[in-house]
């Protein structure tokens, strides 16, 4: 029935470092690498991989695929330092060898890069050169994508410095995170006991019709959605609000535990257990995208929630609709929450 993809559809010339405001005139190329400065007075690098295409029209700018690199030290590094050769891989807690690899928008509006030292450029080595410009979680190896992330902070690079506590300060670490993510998990619960009550929504007809104007025939995502946008454009600015809050509403009452142990091999198992929150959301949007007779039926039957299957494109469709209509972002705060945890009873039965 669910005719969404499968999941996880939806990284030597030498030259000496230069001071920042020099760096301010360079534009960003593949092989470049900046020095970050970490915790404890330690230096990391990091490395642009690959720079292309962003995969939503939504993301204003080109995308950069960053690599953190295996270094750390007390040291700013040098360019032919032989660390700088590899990428990082994670293995602290449930990674296991995974990249760290992220994509961030090359838009200086939101990443500068003129805030991190410049190193110098280095050519890609043949294990860059493999890596697939290809969205994902990373969790899958180097073929399973890599993630889209926000903002670089200024301690970007820091995964460097947590995977050197995990080699040679495991027990102190583990607890230090352990009562961070306590305290987190309390925050969560009384941010979770508040009433969700959804603002005024979009027509339920006009909701599923727009819903309908996905166009499963393509291969793109773009292309897919991008009927649906077209027809949401078209309405009232309200009404583009009010879809967004249909959307959420309808992402809300599925975030229930039961729907959560019945999405295949990434299903909820126990507290204790990994379970990615963001692939239970992109599961829900895949409920949604499919109509709504397929909606109402795993509403009721959460045992019937398709497996090992999301559709993330979904989330955007009112923000991409208000931007071709408007001619910017769209800044609005629905009356519940759809990420995953947030229907407290849900999660209580």
């Amino acid at each position: 029935m669910c005719v969404a993809d499968s999941k996880h559809q939806f990284a030597p010339v030498l030259f000496i470092a230069q001071p920042l405001a020099t760096i301010k005139k360079m534009s960003v190329k593949e092989g470049d690498i900046f020095i970050t400065k970490l915790e404890r007075d330690f230096f990391g690098a990091f490395k642009v991989i690959k720079i292309g295409k962003s995969f939503f029209e939504e993301i204003d700018g080109d995308l950069m695929m960053l690599g953190i690199l295996d270094y750390l030290d007390k040291k700013k590094p040098v360019i032919d330092d032989l660390r700088l050769n590899q990428i990082l891989r994670c293995n602290r807690f449930f990674f296991s060898n995974k990249y760290a690899i992220d994509f961030y928008t090359n838009n200086p509006k939101y990443n500068d890069l003129s805030k991190f030292e410049y190193l110098g450029n280095k050519p890609m080595t043949e294990v860059e050169k493999r890596i697939d410009f290809k969205l994902g979680d990373g969790r899958n190896g180097e073929k399973g994508g890599f993630p889209l992330v926000g903002l670089m902070e200024s301690d970007y690079g820091k995964t460097a410095f947590y995977e050197w506590r995990w080699i040679n300060e495991k027990e102190e670490f583990k607890k230090e995170v352990e009562i961070e993510n306590e305290k987190a998990r309390l925050a969560r619960e009384e941010y979770r006991k508040q009433a969700m009550k959804p603002k005024k929504m979009l027509d339920n007809k006009v909701f599923w019709e727009a819903i309908e104007k996905i166009d499963w025939t393509k291969e793109d995502d773009r292309e897919r959605m991008q009927p649906a946008i077209d027809f949401l454009a078209e309405r009232k600015v309200s009404e583009i609000k009010q879809f967004q809050e249909s959307l959420t509403y309808k992402l809300y009452l599925l975030d229930t535990k039961e729907h959560a142990e019945n999405i295949g091999e990434d299903s909820f198992k126990d507290d204790d257990t990994y379970f990615s929150v963001d692939y239970f959301l992109y599961v829900r949007c895949c409920v949604i995208a499919n109509g709504q007779e397929y909606f109402e039926s795993i509403l009721k039957n959460p045992k019937d929630m398709p497996k090992d299957m999301d559709f993330e494109p979904l989330l955007y469709i009112a923000e991409e609709a208000y931007e071709k209509r408007m001619n910017k972002e769209l800044e609005y705060e629905t009356g519940c929450d759809y990420e995953t945890f947030s229907n407290y009873k849900g999660w209580k039965k």
